[in-house]
């Protein structure tokens, strides 16, 4: 896959500009035009590069300080981070093809981990794929794209949970939320439908839609194997074909 970093792509166009500067004005202008353009390429690298990059430098020596004075070296924060995240992405691709074993691709995993980013993975005991980007966003997320050894090209779609990972990374803080708001406000079950969204009956034959809504749902072919995982937590499900039901 190809990437392209902003800061090149912003050097390219600032280029651009100087080039068409150059070729179209002469004299005063030319001069102001060309300082107008530095500085406005300048405030955009120090507000988009350079401030998020001392943030986030800032916050992992901070991070960094407080683990060295509870004994824990930088090495050893590294180590763990990368330790936390690889058991992540091991879960993510096991609910697909549970006998899959992966490496790194990129020589500072660490890094890429406390940056964010895309990084490379070897994958082995996938059918028809040998590598995955792994995309780590700041706010924590992770997702996996399975792509082919030669072409380099994506699969359809990022690697679908299986429910039961699904809940436990995702859906459970939320089920047991709302269930515990509605039940205290006398209600006794809910339906999701297929798009996540929660679904009441407050009576009346009136159907009251919560703004709370489920990130990724599992699709409606799995809703099965959801009402499982879901019976396994205590509570009755019945799968219809408007949404699933839930009731405690």
């Amino acid at each position: 896959m190809k990437r392209t970093d902003p800061l090149w792509g912003s050097i390219s166009i600032l280029i651009g500009v100087v080039i068409a500067i150059l070729a179209l004005v002469r004299g005063v202008w030319a001069t102001v035009l060309l300082l107008c353009a530095f500085a406005m390429w300048g405030a955009w690298v120090i507000l988009t590069q350079l401030i998020p990059a001392w943030s986030a430098n800032r916050t992992y020596r901070r991070r960094i300080s407080r683990l060295k004075k509870d004994g824990v070296t930088e090495d050893d924060t590294g180590r763990l981070l990368v330790c936390h995240v690889n058991h992540r992405i091991s879960e993510h691709l096991k609910a697909a093809y549970p006998n899959v074993q992966w490496e790194w691709a990129v020589p500072d995993p660490a890094r890429l981990i406390e940056q964010g980013g895309i990084g490379r993975i070897r994958v082995y005991g996938v059918p028809d794929h040998d590598l995955a980007d792994i995309t780590l966003s700041r706010n924590g997320t992770l997702q996996c794209t399975l792509l082919t050894p030669v072409e380099g090209t994506q699969q359809e779609g990022p690697i679908k949970p299986d429910p039961q990972v699904w809940y436990e990374l995702q859906g459970r803080r939320v089920m047991e939320a709302l269930i515990a708001d509605l039940n205290s406000r006398g209600h006794s079950s809910l339906m999701v439908n297929e798009q996540g969204k929660i679904v009441t009956h407050p009576g009346g034959g009136r159907e009251e839609v919560s703004r709370n809504a489920f990130a990724e749902f599992p699709k409606k072919d799995l809703w099965p194997r959801l009402a499982q995982v879901l019976e396994q937590e205590g509570l009755h499900t019945d799968v219809r074909d408007q949404g699933l039901l839930v009731s405690w």
